[in-house]
């Protein structure tokens, strides 16, 4: 991965902004630099403002706030995105978004990544992680530097949202399994919890406490599951020896500003996440070293100062007397924690989610102090400490400070940058077919949006969630309804791609296959090397019996997407229909190299190798398709042809 040497780049203008990062002598107590163990948990989609510890009144949350008790509660701490994969890429490698290429979901971190895991194991830590969400599953990168990454993900296939997530309790019992057996040397534990994210499933014994809200349902949950967790902590004597971080990706904007869920606006109900750092004991002996060499041992209780999530990788580093890897563009918050005066941080955040889904503009903003600048085709400036919802723009009133934010901003971004080409559209295979059929995937071409039109998100949120509602629509059985929304949709905006493309989804599924191609056709207007239009249509003329111009749609599709699942698997089914089983076989190894959890494609190989009386061949080629899909019943059949006794 192309980073930026932060150190070495930084600019007069900057010089002023970032503070300095010496560690203060807390952070590396004689005879426990590198020793002390570390656990990181993720609470995805958690806003901050719903924990009872920094203010919730609706919904107490014992269990979280208790970390605060012997730690420090950061009440002011920004996501760099507030996407899930981007933002704990940022948070471990201490980047920014614009700098290490990944602003989306499904994106994949390049090999050799610096990483929080990468450094730790680098100096004998034993590092494990406990993954409740998809977008973290191993093929993504973020793997590096772990040796156990528990990940089920990669053994199934991802047909409904649900399976997107794993609950809570599942998640941590095998995070306590693996302390039981590992703790007794130095380690890191990642564990992410992703029961917050949409769709919510809270068990039914969480609805009474709190009727009004599935996402609070779900925090109660997440709360007492946490509960027996740090129960296992204080039993077994981690909770004193240990460094606990409990922080959150992003948030959620639960109707803030006419959004419901996080990625499209960047404002404070999804930038503002939760961070409580509790500190392990120190002994007496060790106390007295440290007093002598700094009055100011005592870590508060809070900090109220604004950082971001990209300072807790160098936070935890400086906590363990370990320097800080050049390519880190975070500051250790531990000066903070002390009560050290410090300079004012500038909190960067970006969201290209509206750009790279609908050609809009890019998202980007700043906070220093109690301002938070967003830069966007209409800016905005807000007063935070006067106006936390954001609800009164000072603009134009406040041009000059708004300009001066603006300058920062630019300063930050140049300065940080990698070259131009470390930003990648690299989809993990065998990721994007389950998140478009699902609605989870912005990307959807081979490139970065064609159409970079500057429209203001803002001014398009009318059409972003009727967009929202007709993607739902489809997915739950309702095509006409749906194709009634993209229609509206596009008469007004003729040229919003995945409305195009989403209608002819739907044409599909109401087998109107000709209304699909010229959807298809419309799209490929817009966009010539556009993955799921080409996907689609030659899925179209397969449907219709035109072999000739699908292979044709695949080749094309091809030229661009060489390694795309839906082109090798199509051109394997037209090969196998002509008999070509070389070129059939050689095909669907391909889509399985795309997508190693296609049970289809080990379906189509299982048929050939029955096809040939490769008997064994075939058997384990049907038995790998029901393993990935158990409902998968023309798998079976075959396979109750084969050992028919057996089943």
């Amino acid at each position: 991965m192309r980073q930026a040497r932060c150190f070495a780049i930084l600019s007069v203008l900057l010089l002023a902004i970032l503070p300095a990062s010496t560690p203060p002598a807390i952070a590396s107590p004689e005879g426990t630099a590198g020793s002390t163990p570390v656990i990181l948990i993720s609470v995805d989609t958690l806003r901050a403002d719903h924990l009872s510890c920094y203010g919730y009144s609706r919904l107490k949350t014992p269990h979280i706030d208790s970390l605060a008790s012997g730690g420090t509660l950061f009440s002011e701490i920004g996501s760099q995105v507030p996407i899930t994969l981007p933002s704990h890429v940022s948070l471990f490698t201490s980047t920014y978004p614009f700098a290490n290429g990944i602003g989306e979901n499904a994106q994949v971190l390049a090999p050799g990544a610096v990483t929080l895991a990468t450094v730790l194991a680098s100096r004998g830590y034993a590092t494990a992680a406990f993954i409740g969400g998809y977008f973290l599953a191993r093929r993504f990168g973020l793997a590096q530097g772990f040796q156990t990454y528990d990940s089920p993900f990669e053994t199934h296939g991802v047909n409904a949202a649900l399976d997107l997530k794993r609950p809570a309790t599942e998640v941590l019992q095998s995070a306590q399994h693996w302390l039981e057996q590992n703790s007794t040397r130095p380690f890191l534990v990642f564990i992410h919890l992703f029961d917050l994210h949409e769709p919510y499933n809270p068990p039914a014994a969480y609805h009474a406490r709190a009727p009004q809200s599935e996402y609070d349902q779900e925090l109660a949950y997440v709360d007492d599951s946490l509960g027996g967790l740090f129960d296992f902590l204080a039993h077994s004597g981690l909770d004193r020896r240990a460094l606990i971080v409990l922080f959150s990706d992003h948030g959620e904007s639960l109707g803030d500003h006419g959004e419901n869920t996080h990625g499209y606006f960047i404002y404070r109900s999804t930038l503002h996440v939760p961070l409580i750092m509790h500190w392990p004991d120190i002994d007496e002996e060790r106390n007295s070293k440290i007093e002598t060499r700094n009055s100011e041992r005592v870590l508060n209780s809070a900090v109220d100062a604004p950082a971001g999530l990209i300072d807790v990788a160098p936070t935890i580093l400086s906590f363990l007397g370990i320097p800080t890897p050049p390519s880190f563009c975070g500051h250790s918050l531990l000066e903070l924690a002390q009560g050290g005066e410090a300079a004012p941080r500038d909190v960067y955040s970006e969201s290209s989610y509206a750009h790279d889904k609908f050609g809009w503009a890019v998202l980007r903003s700043l906070r220093r102090g109690d301002y938070q600048y967003i830069d966007a085709p209409h800016p905005e400036l807000y007063d935070l400490k006067r106006d936390p919802t954001e609800l009164h723009n000072l603009l134009p009133g406040e041009s000059a400070l708004a300009a001066s934010y603006h300058e920062r901003l630019v300063a930050l971004e140049a300065t940080y940058r990698s070259q131009p080409s470390s930003t990648s559209t690299t989809i993990a295979p065998g990721a994007a077919e389950s998140l478009r059929s699902l609605g989870y995937l912005a990307i959807t071409s081979a490139h970065p949006a064609l159409d970079d039109s500057g429209v203001d998100p803002k001014d398009r949120l009318f059409e972003f969630k009727r967009y929202l509602l007709a993607g739902h629509l489809a997915r739950t059985g309702h095509a006409e309804q749906a194709v009634e929304e993209f229609q509206g949709i596009l008469a007004g905006d003729p040229r919003n791609l995945p409305a195009h493309i989403d209608l002819a989804r739907s044409e599909i599924g109401l087998h109107r296959y000709p209304k699909a191609a010229n959807q298809l056709k419309a799209a490929l207007a817009l966009d010539p090397r556009n993955v799921d239009a080409e996907e689609l249509l030659g899925d179209v003329w397969l449907a219709v019996g035109n072999l000739t111009r699908a292979a044709a749609e695949f080749q094309q599709l091809l030229t661009f997407a060489p390694s795309d699942y839906e082109a090798h698997f199509g051109l394997g089914l037209i090969a196998a229909h002509r008999h070509a089983s070389a070129e059939a076989t050689q095909h669907f190894r391909a889509a399985l190299a795309a997508n190693p959890s296609s049970a289809e494609a080990h379906y189509q190989l299982g048929l050939i190798a029955a096809a040939q009386n490769q008997k064994d061949d075939a058997v384990r080629q049907f038995q790998t398709a029901l393993q990935l899909d158990p409902k998968y019943l023309d798998a079976r059949r075959e396979l109750a042809k084969l050992n028919p006794t057996e089943h």
